[in-house]
């Protein structure tokens, strides 16, 4: 379910419920992220890489969002497409975020604060079991 938006780099970028019923942070439209920093054609080519992210895992959910179907991933995946996003942009500090992922971090921390209530362990939970089921094959403590 879309829970609203935020917005990075004067773009709209859509908010929904994870697709699981574990506690985690809220989820993210990949199309709409990747294409508030990218052209229309390398965001919906990040779309399409996400569907093959993880082999016979799959790592991403569909939702509605508006008159589409949209692919959605979350919070843990969409921080490291902003942080690809930076390096493709030319960001060399690897011990710092770069402008992309930081922008992106803040305004869902921003929105998460406000419209995705959380106690203390959920957000420990969430924090230590990112995208819940959806990535839990990819996880090396699992």
């Amino acid at each position: 379910m879309k829970l609203g938006e935020i917005e990075v780099n004067g773009k709209t970028v859509s908010v929904f419920e994870p697709p699981h019923a574990e506690p985690d942070f809220p989820w993210v439209d990949v199309e709409e992220l990747a294409g508030a920093y990218l052209p229309r054609p390398e965001a919906r080519r990040i779309v399409k890489m996400t569907h093959k992210f993880g082999g016979d895992t799959r790592a991403y959910a569909t939702a509605r969002n508006g008159d589409r179907i949209a692919t959605i991933i979350c919070h843990a995946m969409a921080q490291g497409l902003c942080a690809t996003i930076d390096v493709k942009k030319g960001w060399k500090d690897p011990e710092e975020p770069g402008p992309v992922h930081r922008e992106y971090c803040l305004a869902l921390g921003r929105f998460a604060a406000s419209n995705w209530r959380m106690s203390l362990d959920e957000i420990f939970h969430a924090f230590n079991n990112p995208g819940g089921v959806f990535l839990r094959g990819f996880r090396d403590d699992q």
